[in-house]
């Protein structure tokens, strides 16, 4: 084999079990062909199961070291990354442990999966300058109706209806979880970045609403509607206050 095929039949193994390099390898004395293999591909699930663990710790202390180790394990050798960089794992985890537990446990457990794996992408996100309150105060008003406003990449919305939160703030603070999983109103929390520093706060169902269409692209026009024009005001300036603006445009329609 050439030094490409023998990389691709290498990670045939260690990803899909293929054995078509076994033929390549050579055994000794104290190890043979299946063992030295085994080595990899066994070292590489430990790595994806490495990596679920730091991305996940309030999951890993609401679920108990047996419950999470065996669902990690199960996601790491069943799925395997196909991603070039390992902190792009891990998405999938939610949806497993829906499948893999039952009941209220199962629910809370898999937003509370769902709200760790948003923040960590909302900490990973790529930076951006945020819009300075300067900037809109120079657009001309027959402008803004039809401006569109960029949000920053480290801003995500989750919907949660569980007590989620609760188990994620416990077991930050090292304090006693909640008594159990429970239901709850469904809230829409959102969350963003600044410089280092990860925030989040509910949302209520109007800004919501217009945080939607802002981050969809439509014009200020269609995010202000059935606002009060006062409220849509205070919420343009908290948006920009928080960073959570990274440009606005006057483009025409897509």
């Amino acid at each position: 084999m050439r030094l490409l095929e023998l990389q691709r039949a290498f990670q045939a193994h260690v990803l899909e079990g293929r054995d078509e390099i076994a033929a390549e390898v050579v055994g000794t004395a104290q190890f043979d062909v299946a063992t030295r293999l085994a080595v990899y591909a066994g070292g590489y699930a430990e790595r994806l199961i490495e990596a679920l663990t730091h991305t996940f710790p309030a999951l890993r202390a609401a679920l108990g070291e047996q419950t999470f180790g065996a669902l990690v394990r199960l996601l790491a050798h069943g799925s395997p990354s196909r991603f070039a960089s390992v902190r792009e794992y891990g998405a999938a985890l939610p949806e497993l442990i829906g499948r893999e537990l039952g009941g209220m446990r199962a629910r809370g457990a898999s937003e509370l999966a769902r709200w760790e794996w948003s923040l960590a992408q909302v900490f990973d996100a790529a930076d951006a300058a945020p819009l300075a309150a300067a900037d809109l105060q120079r657009e001309p008003p027959e402008r803004w109706a039809q401006l569109r406003f960029a949000p920053v990449p480290a801003l995500r919305r989750v919907s949660l209806s569980t007590n989620a939160v609760g188990w994620w703030k416990a077991a930050c603070a090292q304090g006693r979880p909640p008594g159990r999983w429970r239901a709850t109103r469904p809230v829409r929390w959102v969350q963003w970045r600044r410089e280092l520093a990860l925030y989040f706060r509910p949302l209520a169902a109007d800004e919501s609403q217009a945080l939607e269409r802002l981050a969809a692209g439509e014009t200020f026009a269609a995010v202000c509607s059935g606002l009060e024009p006062l409220r849509a005001a205070i919420l343009l300036r908290g948006w920009v206050q928080e960073g959570w603006i990274a440009g606005a445009s006057a483009g025409a329609d897509n």
